[in-house]
């Protein structure tokens, strides 16, 4: 049995090279360095691109920059769906009636209807309570984690990105 290894030594996951080894362009890296080209010609004089040859650590920065939207998005919608979460939670405390306002006959249908709710809601649900609040806190502890993870890396990412401005 051999092994064998068709990727490039030292390469990132998730970073494309954009030039060989000698420094002319792959056929990725043409294509971008040709965009880049068209869209700073439609821009002013003095906003276009270098053209003796393409800037790989602009696209590196650009290449970082585009991952910490991503990251940002990501908890920016983990922050909604907590939102979301609290507010379709249920109450676990009913509203309370003022009982001195209301009338023997309006106390017992008050009663009535909340016990053929009750009953309802036991014959056709479609999952226990026990079952929906196993769920909601597996969801909650998974959104924590995601939420931490995502912030954590979000804030690496964004400190990573300022050294390598700093340097550069």
């Amino acid at each position: 049995m051999e092994l064998f290894h068709h990727g490039i030594k030292g390469q990132k996951w998730g970073v494309r090279r954009y030039q060989n080894a000698d420094g002319s362009l792959t056929a990725e890296g043409q294509k971008r360095y040709e965009r880049d080209v068209r869209e700073n010609n439609a821009k002013k004089k003095d906003n276009r691109a270098i053209i003796d040859g393409p800037d790989p650590k602009r696209w590196a920065a650009e290449d970082l920059d585009r991952s910490k939207q991503v990251v940002d998005a990501h908890a920016d919608l983990v922050k909604e769906l907590k939102k979301l979460e609290q507010t379709t939670a249920p109450k676990s405390t009913p509203t309370r009636l003022d009982l001195s306002k209301m009338s023997d006959k309006e106390l017992r249908d008050q009663i009535n209807r909340e016990l053929l709710e009750q009953q309802y809601n036991k014959l056709f649900a479609d999952t226990s309570a026990a079952q929906v609040s196993k769920g909601r806190v597996l969801l909650q502890d998974t959104l924590d984690v995601a939420g931490s993870l995502l912030a954590i890396t979000g804030s690496a990412l964004s400190i990573a990105l300022a050294i390598k401005k700093l340097k550069d």
